[in-house]
């Protein structure tokens, strides 16, 4: 069972109604065959940004309930990626197969401003960005995400 998918199964659970405890929630995940420790669903709901309410957890904001739950960009690059090029202006990633749609989402959602666009098939991402320099400082970038220095 990987993190992305535990998540994301925490995300739908959090948004279809009121969980109030993390008993509850880990009921429900058992229920659905995730099987979790406390401490790692604490960590989960922590760094999901799940807040705590009279109501029970809940997304941070309105804005957030609206749009279907994702795992935070640092999360799928370190749970998917594989490698990373440069060729002139495209940053050209490698994933895991099947995983290069949820990469190119999360890339086409981040914040940073050197990503043009991107085209993502099975396993493969091409990444667009204005000039060769922006090309090689998001590579960057991303392996600083990835942990890998350069």
């Amino acid at each position: 069972m990987d993190k992305v998918y535990r998540r994301t199964q925490i995300l739908e659970i959090v948004g279809a109604g009121s969980i109030a405890t993390q008993a509850e929630l880990s009921a429900k995940l058992g229920r659905r065959g995730i099987h979790v420790t406390q401490a790692t669903l604490s960590r989960d709901l922590e760094e999901l940004g799940l807040v705590k309410t009279r109501e029970g957890y809940r997304l941070p904001s309105a804005a957030a309930a609206s749009e279907p739950p994702q795992p935070p960009l640092d999360v799928v690059l370190k749970e998917f990626v594989r490698e990373v090029r440069l060729a002139a202006n495209l940053v050209v990633i490698r994933t895991h197969p099947g995983n290069a749609q949820t990469v190119a989402y999360a890339l086409d959602a981040s914040p940073w401003p050197e990503v043009v666009g991107t085209v993502a098939g099975d396993d493969t991402i091409f990444l667009a960005t204005a000039a060769p320099r922006h090309a090689a400082h998001l590579r960057k970038k991303i392996m600083t995400e990835l942990g890998a220095g350069n």
